[in-house]
């Protein structure tokens, strides 16, 4: 009898535990109506030429980039378990006159980094006797830096149109006069009147698109400490990157061009 009033008692417990606890999601859909749509017929300019303004291609190039990286973690780490790679750029200046016996070549520079965002597993607790052990999985995002410069070869020139040498114009005068009432008045430049003509000329600066990126790498633990228990888990705070960085870059200005439209 005892023992099936404890077990009721039990029932009981579990049943109330289960009827109070809240829900993990609460989920709500529902179907919307499809909206037609009405074609419109583009208003389009007349046949003939056109003179259009659009960004053309100079130069396509690839570029490897060797990087070698020491990244230090806040926490002692168990495994790598992912690294997420995104390359950005943050600096692009090309110098489109070639210095050399290299003609319609310039020089690019490059300056830009990989943001890695680096997720390890963690040793917070283990089982006596036992290989078994438990953690957290962590996170830090690094940005690893590089720069580089070569040169590239134009498929198609840019098109720059240099200022003009400013011209001065002077003004005569025979009305100047010193202190000495008697002397003779002094000719030449009237420093009073000066006129000058100058043309400037904004030209298209020339810029980078990044195409491509390949990442390939190599992590290497520098300080990893095991236990004879289990030495098949290594602990690390420092890794060194062995980074090659593949870019395919497209260099492109501003140009009028004249393109003829059809019917």
């Amino acid at each position: 009898m005892s023992d099936n009033k404890e077990n009721t008692n039990y029932g009981k417990s579990v049943e109330y535990s289960r009827e109070s606890a809240e829900p993990c999601a609460i989920v709500k859909s529902q179907v919307e109506s499809l909206t037609e749509q009405v074609a419109v017929n583009p208003t389009v300019i007349e046949p003939g030429p056109v003179f259009v303004k659009i960004p053309v291609v100079l130069a396509e190039t690839n570029i490897t980039i060797p990087v070698e990286a020491t990244i230090k973690l806040d926490k002692a780490a168990m495994e790598i378990k992912r690294i997420k790679k995104n390359v950005f750029l943050t600096q692009s200046r090309i110098i489109p006159f070639s210095q050399d016996d290299r003609p319609g070549t310039g020089v690019l520079f490059i300056e830009g980094f990989i943001r890695k965002n680096i997720e390890y597993a963690t040793q917070t607790c283990t089982t006596a006797g036992t290989p078994n052990v438990c953690g957290d999985i962590r996170h830090c995002t690094v940005e690893v830096p590089f720069n580089f410069t070569t040169r590239i070869t134009f498929l198609r020139p840019p098109i720059f149109i240099e200022n003009t040498t400013p011209s001065e114009l002077e003004f005569f005068t025979d009305k100047l006069q010193g202190c000495d009432v008697c002397s003779d008045p002094v000719i030449g430049r009237n420093p009073c009147d000066q006129s000058s003509f100058v043309t400037e000329f904004f030209n298209e600066k020339p810029f980078t698109e990044l195409v491509k990126a390949d990442i390939t790498e190599v992590d290497i633990h520098t300080n990893p400490t095991s236990s004879c228990k289990t030495p098949t888990e290594q602990m690390f705070t420092k890794l060194t990157e062995k980074v090659v960085v593949n870019l395919t870059l497209k260099v492109l200005q501003k140009q009028q061009v004249r393109v003829t439209a059809i019917c």
